[in-house]
């Protein structure tokens, strides 16, 4: 009898006997959920309230991890910032507690392994970018040496470290089309339900739509998170359209592709555009010759689509200004990118090897009011470049380690691409990488690894594209 890597559930049950199995399960997380109510009731006034909860999501994680993995996944674009009573101290809750938890239960298990077995793990369990992503983690917690304010940078840096860690949970827990599936239902749903939630939103006040007040209401803070969070999706489900050849419910997934399109077309973000661009233009290029009608109609449609809105006064208007103004170094978003780029080379001279420590950027950076504005000045919202960020909070190693983790990843897909025939694979692979690239050229003019509606689907995907691979290949062996 053999035990499932993920979960324990030994793999010669019936389908009847797991269906089972995973209902106790579910009934024994409802129980759960309704006792840590009854806690959280007792202790309300108490500061046992948070040991509370740290508990029993510690021992759920414990027992569970893979529906832990799914339920963060679940609760993603709806988690909330939670302050701690007398400490100052915010997580998002619950995506946070339970990915540190879920951390902390894999390194726990790792240390086990390697103690008590003393066995390497088999090439089909290595994580194939475990070496780069590994140096990054060093690097960022080193950092914090040069840090004005170490304790804040070590916590900080804990916590990037935390969603990074996401990767080596997916590439762990996801090992076979029913993973996948589960996968699958628990973020897919949940980004739907967001997406509509803000599509409405946005609609009811489309005259703010340019702004970030638009949003309030909806599970995103700004365009930019919104933006890079849909186009995740959109481009997964781009792919699969566009190149999966095998059966399964197209009406469905172009109701997928629908929902996604119309948060992109309400999402006001330069960034997201272009990036979103360059993405889809990656997909078009991998296409084969026999798909070729696919290129025409997605360019052909994109192009009347454009040339309908800028017949529209009212739409041209914006876009036209929006568009005229992306070079325009007068422009009032664009000046402040500037100077926060200027001064985070500065910062890069001062300490060029491992640099000034995470999160460092904020503490140290002022703006000049005479030259940004009053209303700009009152935000700290970090470098605007997840690039240049790096460089000055991490210096030249950081930065180093940045372009390891990034070409490690295409160089892998890339090969995988040459090994695999079956189209439903080959569609998730490159939709992962096209979903991968968007996010990685909207780094270029924005920060979001630190929120984790962005954080944890970037690096979610770095150990799902070897995950979805790995599974590829065990099909084929089997077969």
């Amino acid at each position: 009898m053999r035990l499932n890597a993920t979960n324990g559930i030994d793999e010669s049950l019936t389908n009847k006997q797991r269906l089972l199995l995973d209902l106790a399960r579910w009934l024994l997380i409802v129980f759960c959920c309704l006792a840590v109510g009854i806690l959280l009731g007792v202790t309300s006034e108490s500061p046992l309230m948070v040991l509370v909860v740290l508990t029993v999501i510690g021992v759920f994680v414990f027992l569970c991890m893979d529906l832990a993995f799914y339920a963060i996944m679940l609760f993603l674009p709806f988690s909330f910032r939670y302050i701690i009573p007398g400490r100052g101290f915010e997580v998002q809750t619950p995506s946070e507690p339970l990915l540190g938890m879920l951390v902390v239960v894999f390194l726990v298990q790792r240390i086990f392994e390697r103690t008590t077995f003393k066995t390497s793990a088999s090439d089909d369990k290595k994580f194939p970018f475990a070496l780069p992503i590994t140096i990054f983690i060093i690097v960022t917690i080193l950092s914090a040496i040069n840090s004005p304010e170490t304790l804040g940078s070590i916590k900080g840096a804990i916590r990037a470290n935390v969603y990074v860690m996401s990767s080596f949970l997916t590439f762990l827990l996801i090992r076979s089309r029913q993973s996948l599936q589960w996968l699958f239902w628990s973020i897919f749903s949940s980004a739907a339900v967001a997406v509509i939630w803000t599509v409405i939103i946005l609609i009811y006040n489309i005259d703010l739509w340019q702004w970030t007040s638009a949003y309030r209401g909806s599970p995103f803070t700004n365009y930019s998170v919104f933006g890079g969070y849909t186009a995740i999706f959109l481009l997964i489900v781009l792919s699969r359209l566009l190149l999966d050849r095998t059966s399964y419910d197209r009406v469905f997934w172009s109701v997928l592709l629908v929902i996604f399109t119309a948060g992109i077309l309400l999402c006001f973000s330069r960034g997201v555009w272009l990036s979103l661009i360059i993405a889809v233009g990656f997909l078009l290029v991998n296409l084969s010759q026999a798909e070729h009608h696919k290129k025409i109609l997605i360019i052909g449609s994109g192009s009347v689509f454009l040339l309908t809105l800028l017949l529209l006064p009212s739409a041209s208007d914006l876009i036209t200004e929006r568009v005229s103004t992306l070079f325009d170094p007068q422009f009032a978003s664009n000046r402040s990118r500037l100077l926060r780029w200027a001064q985070a080379l500065l910062m890069f001279t001062e300490h060029p090897i491992i640099g000034n420590g995470y999160g460092a950027f904020a503490m140290l950076y002022q703006e000049d009011v005479a030259l940004t504005g009053e209303y700009v000045a009152q935000f700290q919202l970090g470098v605007h470049s997840e690039y240049m960020q790096i460089l000055a909070e991490q210096g030249s190693l950081g930065l180093i380690a940045w372009f390891w983790v990034i070409l490690a990843f295409f160089r892998f897909g890339v090969r995988a691409l040459r090994r695999i025939r079956d189209t439903f694979f080959r569609s998730l692979v490159l939709g992962i990488m096209a979903a991968e690239l968007s996010l990685l050229v909207h780094f270029l003019v924005n920060n979001l690894l630190n929120g984790d509606a962005i954080g944890i689907p970037f690096w979610v995907l770095y150990g799902l594209l070897p995950a979805v691979v790995g599974i590829a290949e065990r099909e084929v062996k089997a077969t």
